[in-house]
């Protein structure tokens, strides 16, 4: 049995996944590339490394990359899961309830 949150993450990541995965991450790479930007620059600047912008963006689209990566397959990896508990729960419940027509 799907619990609310679960039901809610299958809709989502099925809306997400719609497009693809190089559509996925074309998008979330350079929208999480520009707060990492921010992040980076305020460290930077805390640690005087000041004119590192060269640094910073390279390494910023590296974050955001890999945080990209990761999240997709996490995602991918937790729905292909609660789709596989669901086909074997309903062939669970099938099988019971040929046992108790027959």
């Amino acid at each position: 049995m799907l619990t609310a949150s679960e039901k809610r993450f299958i809709k989502n990541w099925e809306e997400q996944r719609q497009g693809g995965k190089v559509k996925y991450y074309l998008l979330y790479i350079f929208v999480g590339a520009f707060p990492a930007i921010l992040v980076l620059s305020f460290l930077a600047s805390m640690f005087g490394a000041f004119n590192k912008l060269w640094i910073t963006i390279p390494l910023s689209f590296a974050v955001s990359t890999s945080y990209t990566i990761y999240t997709w397959n996490a995602n991918e990896k937790k729905f292909k899961a609660i789709i596989q508990r669901e086909i074997k729960e309903g062939m669970l419940r099938d099988e019971g309830e040929e046992k108790l027509t027959s």
